[in-house]
């Protein structure tokens, strides 16, 4: 599904990511740790272009999206990405927040997104809070909110950056069953985060990068069991 070919990405001389390559496949979960500042979130934000990189390709379902003239916002809707903050608009009510994109890109009648938000809605335990405001919400359910306007898209592919980052601990519990579910279902994703316990359940394989780099990368059983990399077992030596 996703191919990466020698991504590099530079901050000013800061050069995050230094020559990744990765096969992303249909159907995958794919969890990528590493400690802060070791380009996670930049290689996430690169698979849909939010973070343009210098050099490399991106090649999503058999098209190069670096190449010019791609239409990045036609791509963009068949990846569904979600942030470690929730970015709804505090103006709109939930239902309103996940039927906008679709009804605007003339995706769907206004009806039939209703519709499809409160199928979601009800898939993430919230269809009581349709016509609540952002405000009136915990950080777990505006999480689980923002997770479901992603997927009101029927993206092909779901991109987490550190979605349980934010939230108080006693929420993220409830925002890890949500994507738990997606990947049972065979959602093809692409997880940054910090949770081991989520990267060893779900994950078909853990990236461990660092310094801008994947440094090693397996199944959670090889990565979490029998880590061979100097740099991997020193990370989860303090983490597990």
């Amino acid at each position: 599904m996703i191919f990466v070919e020698e991504l590099h990405k530079k901050f000013g001389d800061n050069h995050v990511l230094r020559g990744v390559n990765q096969h992303i496949k249909k159907g995958e979960k794919v969890v990528v740790i590493g400690p802060s500042g070791s380009g996670k979130s930049t290689f996430l934000r690169c698979l849909n272009l939010l973070e343009t990189p210098d050099s490399g390709k991106i090649i999503f379902e058999g098209k190069d999206i670096t190449e010019k003239g791609v239409d990045i916002n036609l791509i963009r809707r068949r990846m569904g990405m979600v942030f470690q903050q929730f970015n709804l608009f505090p103006h709109k009510s939930v239902i309103e927040n996940i039927t906008l994109a679709p009804v605007h890109l003339k995706m769907m009648t206004k009806e039939q997104a209703e519709k499809r938000a409160m199928e979601l809605l009800d898939r993430v335990g919230l269809t009581e809070k349709a016509n609540a405001y952002p405000a009136s919400l915990s950080g777990g359910q505006k999480q689980r909110i923002a997770i479901v306007r992603a997927l009101a898209m029927n993206p092909d592919v779901m991109l987490f950056d550190e979605p349980t980052s934010a939230l108080d601990p006693e929420m993220v519990g409830e925002v890890l069953d949500v994507m738990k579910d997606l990947a049972r279902e065979g959602m093809t994703m692409v997880v940054v985060t910090h949770e081991m316990g989520f990267a060893r359940e779900v994950g078909d394989r853990v990236l461990f990068m660092d310094e801008g780099l994947v440094v090693e990368e397996g199944t959670p059983e090889q990565i979490f069991g029998n880590p061979q990399n100097r740099r991997t077992q020193d990370f989860l030596s303090k983490l597990l």
